[in-house]
């Protein structure tokens, strides 16, 4: 049952962010500038979590050794999964405008990333149910979904898709994160070793994902400046909600 309920809070986590963003560009407007300082600005919250909880959390539960393994085994086995990703021939022979398949790939980003956050909300929540534990990475992992719904839903609606569509999409891209809590509670049941493993797997998926897809996206959108400007708004929100949450 446990475990089921870390799959139902993944899942809420993640969608209460995401949905929320795309709902709000879909409504208010989107612009590459907006595009790059989002992303930047989502890519800030990772890294702190990374660095302030995830990483401290794993070194806590099992020290350096699962820790190092953890992270490493992320970095891999993610950066193999997002160059399968990119070979799906559904993907290759559909004619999509540019917009639309900047929309898919961030969703396929979003869905990729969502695995490992779910991985370590999951471990957290059946280390400790009490909400005083893990909601705090939850909230900010709620938070930094909101910029990437926003990116997603503003390169969709640009590619002139279905709002239904769009919604569709919102919440497709974080049943990866529902799967991924799943694992990550059933992972941490087994000993501190694993739940540290667990941690570090998320920690190196999550800043690979950053430094290899996020940042360069959103440079390519509107250059370094406005994705500088988003990442250091978002690494100081990150740093503030982990301090007080």
């Amino acid at each position: 049952m446990d475990i089921l309920w870390a799959a139902v809070i993944g899942f809420v986590v993640g969608i209460s962010g995401t949905v929320f963003g795309g709902l709000v560009i879909y409504r208010f407007g989107e612009g590459p500038i907006k595009q790059s300082g989002l992303i930047g600005l989502s890519g800030g919250i990772m890294v702190a979590v990374v660095l302030l909880d995830l990483w401290p959390e794993a070194l806590h539960y099992g020290g350096w050794a699962p820790t190092i393994l953890g992270t490493g085994l992320g970095v891999i086995i993610i950066r193999y999964f997002e160059t399968m990703m990119q070979l799906i021939p559904w993907y290759r022979q559909r004619n999509f405008s540019k917009s639309t398949k900047l929309g898919l790939l961030m969703g396929m980003g979003i869905g990729t990333h969502n695995f490992p956050e779910g991985v370590a909300l999951g471990t957290m929540y059946i280390a400790n149910p009490y909400i005083q534990y893990w909601g705090g990475l939850g909230l900010l992992m709620a938070l930094h979904n909101i910029p990437e719904g926003m990116v997603m839903a503003s390169a969709l609606k640009l590619g002139k898709v279905r709002f239904s569509k769009i919604v569709a999409a919102l919440f497709l891209v974080e049943v990866p994160m529902a799967v991924g809590a799943m694992i990550g509670a059933f992972v941490g049941q087994i000993s501190g070793w694993a739940a540290s493993m667990a941690l570090g797997f998320a920690g190196g998926a999550m800043i690979f994902l950053v430094i290899q897809e996020l940042l360069p996206m959103a440079k390519k959108i509107a250059g370094l400046l406005w994705t500088g400007f988003g990442f250091i708004i978002g690494f100081g929100l990150g740093v503030v909600l982990v301090k007080i949450i």
